[in-house]
């Protein structure tokens, strides 16, 4: 199963034994090789395999999630009777994180948000942030939640805040 992340590599090995059945006449194999790599180039092709990693992972990438959530529509839906400060404090000890990460995720959404925010309201705040490039993760979670409503976002957020409370 693990190969299956790998479907460059099987094909060529694949294609290496198919080479080495031909040289040595064992035809037997050849058509159930052929076969095998016939599904392994459907399945790359098709992006079934590589479409994985681009997924977002709720439960992988909590903090991120949430992070990106701050950045876009900020604390208050959260927690409307907190400040920023503690609304970070809450969070961070919620999902164990170090609250100081939790701001440095936000910001490096900030950047990256900023057309999206001023689609959605001219009143939200916007903030300058970190502009760095966007890690593999936060770029997945960037472009899957980027078209989605606030209500989705906030329903995944407060997935993520149930599953701490039932110790997932």
């Amino acid at each position: 199963m693990e190969d299956l992340l790998y479907p460059k590599i099987i094909i060529k090995k694949f294609k290496a034994i198919k080479n080495l059945a031909e040289k040595n006449n064992y035809e037997k194999i050849i058509e159930p090789i052929n076969d095998i790599l016939i599904y392994f180039k459907d399945l790359y092709a098709n992006n079934v395999i590589d479409n994985r990693e681009n997924e977002v992972n709720i439960k992988e990438s909590r903090a991120e999630i949430i992070a990106y959530y701050l950045s876009r529509f900020d604390h208050y839906d959260l927690f409307p009777s907190l400040n920023q400060n503690q609304a970070f404090d809450k969070i961070a000890n919620t999902i164990n994180v170090k609250k100081t990460t939790l701001r440095i995720l936000r910001d490096r959404y900030d950047s990256k948000i900023t057309k999206i925010k001023m689609k959605e309201s001219p009143y939200l705040k916007i903030r300058k942030g970190i502009n760095v490039p966007l890690s593999k993760k936060e770029k997945a979670i960037f472009e899957y939640y980027k078209n989605k409503k606030r209500t989705e976002i906030l329903k995944d957020v407060i997935q993520i805040f149930k599953s701490y409370k039932r110790g997932i």
